[in-house]
């Protein structure tokens, strides 16, 4: 067998694997039309086995022309398995019985692998923990590193968009399978007419969510702070125990990027074999083309062509060099170019304050805000006032999963930089290229006159022509500052100081260009409003609604700044 070997395939459609529990699942297996033995790739999804992720990854009979043996699986209780799909609760113990199933099959070598994204990253990684018999590499990409975190909320504020968006695609088919074809048309509707359905509130009692089709997103909303439920999904504190070779894929504008590099540089600080490969993509599909910015033919989709080599090494011992590779891929933005690193983040990071400056009237790009490295002195704040009825509309991002109905990817920021509610802080044209690559913290020192209430922050790629292009977005809810478990209220009128990390990214900021950063209390409908009434529950209304008197401190004690890690060109 030669890597560049091209086989015919045959397939054998909806074959019966039993679970421990006695539930059958079924599975496609797509087979190299060939005489000898096999490796295995399992795809283990909840969205359709007969739809493979095909939106990002060429069809499984193109990987089984390469010479493997591919085995697509409908998670349970989806599509044509038996049984009752909950999310996460049984992903570890049907894929332990799956790949058990699979790494016997007559016709294979006895070494498995796995592949997919988002949520079929975690049907990879749960029973990966176990290290099971066979399963000897996989490629989680587009994944999180667990569901509370950058899945369900952020810093305490919950990710509106994905989470009834992503929750009502999920169920249209649970909603079929229990004869409830109106419940499917409010399900497909949220779908179609999302936006005019985000601002619903309470978010406990949502019109078009059924609770009997979509439990799992009230029992999400149940458990607004990081408590038991949601560690026991956690995979932070079991990465000493995953040795299974890792290829671990991202991108830069994906809502799980973050948990993606907690996955990378947690594991690989335990255990050898990991590899980081992260473009400048949103969740789906991965293109060279993402929001408002093409990025060049470089960006085109090489996730299906890595894999292959990934898995040519590892499950047939193809000796291709890949693994004399550094481990680090990433794709610099701005300058639009792949560059291979051997560490994240960087070794060679300069992390340097960038310090907001104003004469209190950073109100708008029309403001007199700015942003240098110099620490500020006596300067007066900024002073904004959040209305929770009229949030700032979210413009790109990090979201998920349609850019149609969801915030995602990189966008031109000046539709909402005019609003008097956006603080705008813009440093001067730049006289050389500068990269920021790594992770970015952002340090604000502010005050309300709410006991509770949200700071969000933006970094900002501002071009010659005045676009002004979003790379990271971030947000503390006030009540969350110390705290994932244990929230409570702020005094109103004090000033505190809220660290955050913003996110990670790469991108070279190029000479002419200017960095820019953006203040507010809100970016909707990515996160859900902030009532500005301190309560955990997620059952307040608009009756419970404050305004909120906001100031934003930059003076020689309350230095409010962006941390950015800037690499030495």
């Amino acid at each position: 067998m030669t890597v560049n070997e091209i086989y015919e395939v045959e397939i054998e459609a909806n074959i019966p694997i039993v679970m421990r529990d006695g539930v059958t699942l079924l599975a496609d297996i797509y087979y190299p039309k060939a005489d000898g033995k096999f490796p295995v790739l399992l795809m283990r999804s909840p969205y359709d086995k007969s739809h493979s992720e095909f939106m990002s990854y060429l069809h499984p009979e193109w990987y089984a022309r390469q010479g493997f043996i591919v085995v697509t699986q409908d998670s349970r209780g989806k599509y044509a398995s038996e049984g009752e799909f909950n999310p996460f609760h049984y992903e570890r113990q049907d894929g332990l019985d799956t790949i058990k199933f699979v790494k016997d099959l007559p016709r294979s070598n006895g070494k498995v692998g796995m592949y997919g994204f988002s949520y079929v990253g975690a049907t990879q990684l749960h029973p990966a923990v176990e290290n099971p018999e066979g399963l000897t590499a996989i490629a989680p990409a587009f994944t999180n590193d667990g569901y509370y975190e950058d899945w369900s909320y952020k810093n305490g504020a919950t990710h509106l968009a994905f989470l009834q968006s992503w929750s009502a695609f999920l169920s249209l088919d649970q909603a079929m399978r229990k004869g409830k074809p109106e419940a499917a048309r409010k399900l497909m509707k949220i779908n179609t007419t999302i936006n005019e359905e985000y601002d619903h509130l309470p978010l406990t009692d949502h019109p078009l969510i059924d609770s009997d089709i979509t439990s799992f997103y009230y029992e999400w909303l149940s458990h607004p702070t990081f408590d038991e439920y949601w560690k026991k999904w956690h995979l932070g504190d079991k990465y000493n125990q995953l040795n299974v070779p890792s290829l671990h894929i991202g991108g830069w504008y994906d809502i799980f990027i973050e948990g993606t590099i907690r996955n990378y540089t947690g594991i690989s600080k335990l255990n050898k074999n990991q590899k980081l490969v992260i473009g400048p993509w949103y969740h789906m599909p991965w293109t060279n083309f993402v929001g408002d910015i093409y990025f060049g033919e470089e960006a085109n989709n090489v996730v299906d062509d890595i894999q292959v080599r990934w898995y040519d090494y590892w499950l047939k011992g193809n000796e291709n060099g890949i693994m004399d590779e550094p481990p680090v891929s990433i794709f610099v933005m701005g300058e639009n170019k792949w560059r291979q690193e051997h560490e994240w983040p960087l070794a060679r990071t300069q992390y340097t304050p960038y310090y907001i400056h104003s004469k209190g009237r950073a109100n708008s790009v029309n403001g007199d805000g700015s942003l240098d490295r110099q620490t500020p002195n006596q300067e007066i704040p900024d002073i904004y006032v959040y209305n929770p009825l009229d949030p700032v509309p979210s413009v790109g991002g990090h979201s998920c999963c349609n850019a149609a109905i969801t915030p995602m990817g990189p966008k031109d920021q000046r539709i909402i930089e005019g609003r008097n509610d956006v603080m705008v802080y813009t440093s001067n044209v730049l006289t050389e290229d500068l990269e920021v690559t790594g992770p970015v913290e952002a340090i604000i020192y502010a005050s309300s006159s709410a006991n509770d209430t949200d700071f969000t922050v933006k970094l900002v790629d501002v071009h010659p022509d005045g676009k002004a292009i979003n790379l990271l977005e971030g947000i503390q809810r006030a009540s969350y500052r110390d705290s994932n478990e244990d929230p409570s209220p702020i005094i109103p009128g004090e000033i505190y100081e809220y660290r955050f990390q913003v996110g990670n990214t790469s991108n070279l900021f190029k000479q002419g260009h200017r960095i820019r950063i953006e203040i507010s209390s809100s970016n909707f409908p990515a996160f859900d409003v902030n009532l500005n009434s301190f309560r955990i529950d997620k059952d307040g209304t608009y009756a419970d609604s404050k305004l909120a008197t906001q100031k934003i401190y930059h003076d020689e004690r309350h230095p409010t700044q962006l941390i950015l890690p800037i690499i030495p060109r």
